[in-house]
């Protein structure tokens, strides 16, 4: 009766999940065009006739240019504008006798400034000057403008945008992309201007959007509500490129409409000198294929190679890029952000029963026999919670324990149930069957994220670091009950031997060789790697996209899977000893690693599958590789020894 109430809940959660992922595919598949957006500020260093320069991009596949608004700071910085202290004139005055009328018509003092810009910058003063009780006056082709007394905080005050620049842009056929500071001097006037302008599309500046105050969110209100009454997008730079504070909460208040953008620094395209045209146009495409990345931010060469100008390389690479776009299926233009998807609770609840179902039969493995009448109250309990959570408004918290649990418990099922408990089966009978489970907690896993929240990443998977190890820990509770069952001995009288085993170099040359894979394990887990990439593998991991399109992942083909197989395939021989637990760790890697795949819910799910489905027959052709290396040496040894028969 248990066996048939289990398979039921698990083909309940199986279907409600398959449904909540179909609704995923479809947001997920639902937005084709790709932004290229140029950013002018780097264009402006370019050597070009700007308006016939800015119609060729347009021909070759650009369709926005980014610009910022006239800072102050910015604007002294570039040469722009003059910075004159009161201080200065009373200097000058006394040394010369002399003074600009045009200055003299203000009453300075030395706490007083002068700032000297160009005349096209007459609409940003006028609308700043009535709000810090500013002075101006114009002066042919300048406007002068009289501080009374300065504050260096009025580095940050903006002079808006350069009209002549943005005629040009949109003259081109071109859609100018406002990038706006955050600034409590400031924020105020670029709101209006946010307002004024109504672009399609906004990217945030610096290191913070615009209305972002530490403990108060009254400013990213009035932001998000401008944004969402002029229905303005909200360009979301991806946190590993550039981590904008109040970003995230900004997505929330608008409902999630947003694209996320991914840049290439100026600094890397000038300067990697191994950063070809082909791998500057690979990276964006890796960034739309495998993170829904809509929004690329594109910097321009800055210098000549190869007999070309830096303007004439600029405008190759992007052509080629919208073509690549359009070979691999979508298109430059201006994309619509995705569907506020969410599967709904109902589903959600059914998927997060297969998890806890999932997670008592795992306990059955792992406690007595006595405990299995506590199965029921333990799905009931679980029952409880999920609707508790949801009726408290905490979702979001609901899909991550839910996701979190599916990692840590098919993984471990898949192990404990194909490599150590069952004895029936040939080994690639088990691996297949191990593999299936796995996929079978990634089918909840990704159920349990499809929420536009995850599609996006603005909600991520927590836990990362817990979903490695909390299944290898399962997994060896139940190998070292299994091991002292079969050998006889009592838990405390293993470890008293253990503790008093004669220490030799090769058991220290051992630890040390656990230890480093430890690290390397966690080192490379999660989002922020302790360890960095090598040279190495980057190229190992350029070759295996060229050739599968899609590349598996290393932990999973030649470390998990393969040793997967030889394990299955060893169990014969060395499954009571504990020179076996090592390979048995490494062997749980691979089953592990399919469900961390699935857990990156910004990578479309097709993307994810493809990956797993190459790491598994790769990962199983090097392991029948392994074990007939494996069995050719135990044959050879058992004959040597004299105990090979014939």
């Amino acid at each position: 009766m248990k066996r048939k109430i289990f398979i039921l809940l698990f083909l309940l959660a199986f279907l409600s999940s398959l449904l909540a992922i179909y609704g995923r595919y479809r947001v997920e598949d639902g937005v084709r065009d790709v932004e290229l957006i140029l950013d002018y500020d780097s264009l402006s260093l370019l050597e070009v006739e700007e308006t016939e320069y800015l119609r060729k991009l347009k021909e070759n596949g650009l369709t926005a240019v980014a610009v910022y608004p006239g800072r102050i700071v910015d604007l002294i910085n570039s040469g722009d504008a003059k910075l004159i202290t009161g201080a200065e004139l009373m200097k000058y005055s006394l040394i010369t006798g002399e003074i600009n009328p045009l200055l003299a018509n203000f009453p300075y003092t030395e706490e007083s400034a002068f700032l000297v810009v160009d005349k096209k910058f007459q609409a940003g003063v006028e609308g700043i000057a009535g709000k810090y009780e500013l002075g101006y006056q114009l002066a042919e082709d300048e406007i002068i403008i009289f501080f009374a007394k300065w504050d260096s905080r009025f580095f940050h005050l903006s002079l808006g945008f350069d009209d002549e620049v943005l005629d040009n842009i949109r003259a081109s056929g071109l859609k100018p992309v406002p990038r706006f500071y955050n600034h409590e001097l400031i924020n105020d006037y670029y709101r209006e201007l946010m307002a004024e302008m109504a672009p399609e599309l906004v990217i945030f500046a610096g290191s913070e959007v615009t209305g972002y105050k530490e403990n108060d969110n009254k400013g990213l209100v009035e932001t998000a509500q401008i944004m969402l009454d002029n229905n303005i997008v909200f360009g979301m730079i991806e946190p590993f490129i550039a981590k904008q504070n109040g970003a995230v909460s900004l997505a929330h208040l608008l409902d999630f409409n947003l694209l996320r953008v991914h840049s290439i620094q100026q600094q890397e395209m000038d300067e990697r000198a191994n950063y070809t045209v082909d791998k500057i146009i690979e990276r964006y495409l890796r960034a739309v294929r495998e993170r829904n990345v809509r929004l690329l931010y594109l910097k321009p060469f800055l210098k000549a190679k190869d007999g070309y100008t830096a303007a004439e390389r600029t405008l190759a690479y992007i052509k080629e890029l919208a073509a690549e776009l359009e070979d691999a299926g979508y298109k430059p233009g201006a994309p619509a952000s995705y569907d506020k998807f969410k599967s709904p609770g109902f589903l959600l609840i059914l998927t997060g029963m297969g998890i806890i179902t999932g997670g008592v039969i795992l306990l059955n493995y792992l406690l007595p026999e006595s405990y299995a009448r506590y199965n029921y109250l333990l799905l009931l309990l679980g029952f409880m919670v999920e609707l508790g959570l949801l009726l408290i408004g905490r979702e979001i918290f609901l899909r991550k324990i839910l996701a979190l649990g599916s990692t840590v418990v098919f993984p471990s099922l898949a192990i404990i149930t194909q490599l150590l408990a069952d004895e029936r089966g040939r080994y690639l009978e088990r691996f297949i069957k191990a593999c299936l489970i796995s996929l079978l907690g990634a089918v909840f896993l990704a159920a349990s994220l499809a929420h536009i929240s995850f599609i996006l990443y603005v909600d991520y998977f927590t836990g990362v670091k817990l979903s490695f190890i909390l299944p290898l820990f399962f997994v060896s509770i139940y190998f070292l009950r299994e091991y002292l069952r079969g050998s006889g001995r009592s838990l405390s009288s293993t470890v008293k031997g253990f503790l008093e085993l004669e220490i030799r170099v090769k058991h220290l040359l051992l630890l040390a060789l656990l230890a480093l894979g430890g690290l390397i394990y966690i080192g490379r887990t999660g989002n922020n790697f302790i360890i960095p990439v090598s040279g190495l593998e980057v190229f190992f991991r350029d070759l295996l996209e060229k050739i599968l399109y899609i590349r598996p992942r290393f932990k999973e083909f030649l470390i998990g899977h393969p040793l997967l197989i030889l394990a299955l395939g060893l169990r014969g021989r060395f499954k009571d000893s504990l020179y076996f637990y090592p390979l048995i760790i490494l062997a749980s890697i691979g089953q592990i690693n399919i469900l961390n795949t699935f857990s990156h819910a910004h990578t479309p799910l097709l993307v994810s599958l493809i990956r797993t489905f190459h790491g598994i027959w790769l990962g199983g052709l090097i392991g029948f590789i392994f074990l007939g290396v494996a069995n050719y040496i135990t044959a050879k040894v058992e004959k040597y020894r004299g105990d090979y028969p014939g």
